[in-house]
């Protein structure tokens, strides 16, 4: 669909966007994109994308926000210090709270009400302190959205602005969010409170692991690793750290292959075929817990102290603190 849709942009000669996918600052950015531009095509897509896709970098982009530069771009608003800058025109600040508010500069939008009240939401998000309950349901709304669901909301914020969350549609985006999100507070309820936090997810959740960090961190963690196993041999990684603390993200998501901000950042890993578990050993060598909180069952191939979250329907419950030895018998 991606590909098509950017094949479409070409042959019929529309703006073409390329937006980071995860997030209300990338869909933002896009809605901003799309009110400057409402022939345009927006394509969305994840760093690993960008970074690994061939055909992302074939073609020539419009107009890239907060994503890696693909190579040809004649436009681009980023502020990931791990991303470098390469578009003809960069519209480029690792200071900047969130890339949707350089991209409203970037496309000559500023005085527009409804393009300041799209940036304004991405800055809430992307620094974590939401104060708009309007900015609140647009994040859940984005969070749990699949790809045309993504591009759906994307283009209504460019139309109407947080209006758009009037839309039946959307506002039922925002109540499975909020379904969604009520079982990452139960998880983050069950995790003890500590200022270093290592979660291990064998299994991946219908839930936002960026938010389970945010939350782990608002009860008084100052530094948060979650790592998330999506396959057999994909793993996720998301950091989250507290402003102005010592930690810095962006080392442990340098060291497995990713990126982001010193306070937030991740990767994507793929283990070797034969040695599924190597990304996991190497996530606990860089981490270096004293506990590892696993969201089901601990991994039994480990050395760390482990404590088993257990989820089901009823809700999460912690299990007692026990090693991997333990957990064989």
């Amino acid at each position: 669909m991606r590909l098509l849709d950017a094949l479409h942009a070409k042959a019929a000669g529309r703006p073409l966007a390329l937006c980071d996918a995860n997030d209300v600052d990338g869909i933002a950015s896009a809605a901003l994109f799309l009110r400057r531009h409402p022939d345009g095509i927006v394509v969305l897509a994840y760093p690993t994308d960008v970074q690994r896709g061939r055909w992302v970098r074939w073609l020539r982009w419009s107009f890239v926000a907060d994503l890696p530069c693909p190579g040809k771009a004649d436009l681009r608003a980023d502020h990931h210090v791990t991303n470098r800058p390469c578009a003809a025109k960069e519209f480029y600040d690792p200071e900047a709270p969130a890339s949707a508010l350089l991209a409203l500069e970037a496309l000559g939008l500023s005085g527009d009400p409804v393009a300041e009240q799209i940036a304004e939401a991405a800055r809430q998000t992307d620094t974590a302190n939401i104060v708009d309950e309007a900015v609140r349901d647009l994040d859940l709304a984005v969070r749990y959205a699949n790809y045309g669901e993504k591009l759906l909301v994307a283009r209504a914020l460019a139309e109407r602005g947080l209006k758009a969350l009037e839309d039946p549609a959307i506002a039922a985006l925002v109540e499975r969010g909020r379904r969604l999100a009520a079982m990452v507070d139960a998880i983050a309820s069950a995790i003890p409170p500590r200022r270093v936090l290592a979660v291990y997810s064998p299994v991946k959740l219908p839930i936002s692991y960026r938010s389970l960090a945010i939350a782990l961190q608002k009860k008084g963690a100052v530094y948060v690793n979650i790592f998330v196993r999506l396959g057999r041999r994909r793993y996720r990684l998301y950091c989250g750290a507290e402003r102005g603390s010592e930690f810095d993200c962006t080392k442990i998501a340098t060291a497995m292959g990713g990126g982001g901000h010193r306070y937030a950042a991740g990767a994507v890993v793929k283990a070797p075929l034969l040695d599924p578990e190597r990304p996991l050993r190497a996530f606990l060598e860089l981490a270096a817990p004293d506990v590892l909180y696993a969201i089901g069952r601990c991994p039994s191939d480990i050395k760390t102290e482990c404590v088993s979250i257990r989820y089901d329907e009823k809700g999460v419950q912690p299990i007692g603190e026990r090693t991997s030895a333990e957990l064989k018998s």
